[in-house]
């Protein structure tokens, strides 16, 4: 399975950067001095310095009018430097202080990808859905509503997670996310035994040129047709040969030797069922599917 995207998109931090500087204010109003500090260190991906300039205008001046604006940034600092726990800490207490601020969309959205990088998936959706609530329009929009359905898919809501992921289809048709809704949308499918509705968001994967997810979709499209049978294992043999020969450092290349064994012992092809075995057990000697494949095929007859 391809690992979550923890990294935003190079346009998505520069936008975030860029709303979070404001106008210049006058310099002799309480905060702003050490807030354009903090600023100045942020942008520089000084984190922990940034970070001690936002806390201490959130100690020294708490009515400053850069309050909420710092207690997001703070917030941010900790979520760059991967103090996940930190950062749902400083984000919810900003979230609570200034509730109607513009910046609670994007807080919302850092303390879900803090909780989500802690495996916190069910905590972590309704911090998504507050921040796709909070402004529909904002920039992390679209991300928010990914990870709403990614992270039902984590919890094992594969259900729930539908609805939400397909919802960035319908209504973010430009998002960088996008591939990756496509792909849980059919893992979410698949991995609930639904092999027919899985193939179409799987194949809508390649619509994303030069994605990340192709060699997973084409893999879990060899799945879904295997576990249909039947005449599809012939459509299963086909996607797994394109995986081998199209997506050479893919991950999922010993699997699909795995199933190509699998379909032809399936076919009562022993020779041919072996012959894959052996050059699974030749290509990939370190691979956890040899045993389970010989096992398989030893249940056979072959």
């Amino acid at each position: 399975m391809p690992l979550p995207r923890l990294s935003l998109p190079l346009a998505l931090a520069l936008a975030a950067t860029s709303a979070c500087t404001g106008s210049s204010a006058d310099p002799s109003v309480g905060g702003e001095q050490l807030f354009q500090e903090g600023l100045a260190l942020y942008n520089q991906m000084s984190y922990g310095p940034a970070a001690a300039k936002f806390d201490q205008l959130l100690a020294d001046y708490p009515t400053s009018p850069r309050a909420d604006n710092a207690g997001y940034l703070t917030g941010r600092c900790a979520y760059e430097l991967k103090d996940y726990q930190g950062a749902i800490t400083k984000l919810v207490a900003m979230r609570t202080e200034y509730p109607v601020s513009v910046f609670v969309h994007s807080a919302a959205y850092f303390t879900g990808r803090s909780r989500f990088s802690l495996a916190d998936f069910a905590t972590a959706a309704p911090d998504f859905r507050a921040a796709v609530a909070a402004n529909p329009m904002g920039v992390f929009v679209d991300n928010a509503q990914y990870y709403v359905g990614r992270s039902l898919f984590e919890a094992g809501d594969l259900v729930g997670a539908r609805p939400e992921l397909a919802k960035v289809e319908s209504g973010y048709p430009m998002s960088s996310y996008l591939d990756n809704a496509r792909f849980y949308l059919g893992r979410a499918y698949l991995d609930a035994g639904d092999f027919a509705n899985a193939i179409p968001p799987f194949q809508r994967v390649f619509l994303t040129a030069s994605s990340s997810y192709a060699d997973n979709a084409q893999y879990f499209i060899g799945r879904a047709h295997y576990g249909l049978g039947g005449t599809n294992l012939d459509a299963a043999l086909v996607d797994f040969e394109t995986l081998l020969s199209t997506y050479p450092t893919s991950q999922y290349l010993d699997n699909a030797l795995s199933y190509e064994a699998r379909i032809f012992a399936d076919k009562v092809d022993c020779v041919t069922a072996r012959q894959k075995l052996t050059q699974l057990q030749t290509s990939y000697p370190a691979s956890p599917e040899i045993v389970p494949t010989d096992t398989y095929l030893t249940g056979l007859g072959c």
